[in-house]
């Protein structure tokens, strides 16, 4: 029997939402079956959401949701192929009114329980916005909902300074650049290339007084939103839909400080501050393979290091009094990320 056979279990994972629709979600106790008009349980795969019941939309690819405003629905759905997944419900102007958290793994199952209203237009999956969504059609009822807004600055006229790519290519969400250093009062503007994305600050990870941002989830591409950097410091930021998986940049203004400097983002790595200034920007291409391309000393170099072999004038194997693994590039290499990154600089530059 698959997990999606049984009844939901207390454990089921359950979402944080748009503040639009904080009201609409809960957990739902036992006896509180009657108070929801319908359940409807899927199936999610990367390729569409498979409706499994009730029976209008058994065995149907992305099936249209038929509700009724003022009354209360259930969806239950089975993940199908382990990747990441999620459940949305949106308006007409792509402001999320009902969310949940991305899961991953297959056999899981998630559950969300909302309250019909006249604004909800589609269901969609925010890592798979173009495959996995359907529509919502609700009659009854008027709409009560304003429309969202981005927060932060307001879209300067004109040509934005700096641009940031928002990009899905294949299983990788990513900012590009990832690292950008910009001069105070620099507007940079974010750019949907593919994917649907927010660009969306920390609030604890940008200088003191600075105003932080959230542009939303861009789903159309070509999409853009545009903050402008008044405050020197380094700012942190990551993508809503993506955050759990990485999706994360940082930006310089002037010289860096603030609480985001010394340590990295809580949900993924972002250049130095220090790199990111000296180059000015830092490719997600560039810094993937700095970090991804340590090199490893191998048992003989070790060795050589260790008992002043090949390695005994000093050399990268470190002096006797070091010991193995203490000379520059073992020490560069217990670095990590930033390690290689000094390695390749040093490469380069011989």
């Amino acid at each position: 029997m698959s997990a999606f056979d049984e009844h939901p279990s207390r454990r089921t994972v359950l979402a944080g939402i748009g503040a639009a629709g904080l009201a609409g979600l809960a957990t739902v106790p036992a006896n509180a079956q009657s108070e929801v008009e319908t359940e409807f349980r899927f199936g999610g795969s990367r390729a569409f959401w498979r409706g499994r019941s009730p029976d209008d939309i058994a065995e149907v690819e992305n099936p249209t949701l038929e509700l009724e405003a003022g009354k209360r629905y259930r969806v239950v759905w089975e993940n199908l192929d382990g990747e990441a997944h999620n459940w949305v419900i949106e308006d007409t102007d792509g402001n999320n009114i009902v969310r949940t958290e991305i899961i991953t793994g297959e056999g899981a199952t998630q559950t969300v329980e909302f309250e019909a209203t006249a604004e909800m237009a589609s269901y969609y999956c925010e890592v798979h916005p173009t495959s996995m969504r359907g529509e919502v059609a609700v009659s009854g009822g008027e709409s009560q909902t304003p429309t969202a807004t981005p927060t932060g600055t307001p879209t300067p006229a004109g040509e934005a300074d700096h641009t940031v790519s928002m990009v899905t290519e294949g299983s990788e969400y990513f900012f590009d650049p990832i690292g950008l250093a910009v001069e105070p009062g620099a507007t940079v503007e974010w750019v949907i290339e593919s994917g649907s994305h927010s660009a969306t600050s920390y609030d604890d990870r940008v200088p003191e007084g600075a105003e932080t941002w959230d542009s939303g989830v861009l789903s159309e591409e070509g999409a853009t939103f545009r903050h402008t950097f008044e405050t020197e410091g380094t700012y942190d930021y990551f993508c809503t839909p993506h955050k759990t998986l990485e999706m994360v940049g940082r930006v310089v203004v002037g010289e860096p400080g603030g609480p985001a400097e010394g340590s990295m983002p809580p949900d993924g790595n972002v250049p130095a501050s220090g790199v990111i200034v000296d180059e000015g920007s830092v490719s997600y291409d560039s810094f993937g393979s700095q970090t991804t391309d340590t090199p490893e000393p191998t048992p003989t170099e070790a060795s050589d290091g260790a008992d002043g072999g090949d390695g005994g004038d000093g050399g990268d194997g470190g002096s006797s009094g070091d010991g193995p693994g203490f000379g520059i590039v073992g020490t560069l290499v217990g670095l990590g990320g930033a390690g290689a990154y000094l390695l390749h600089r040093g490469d380069s530059e011989e």
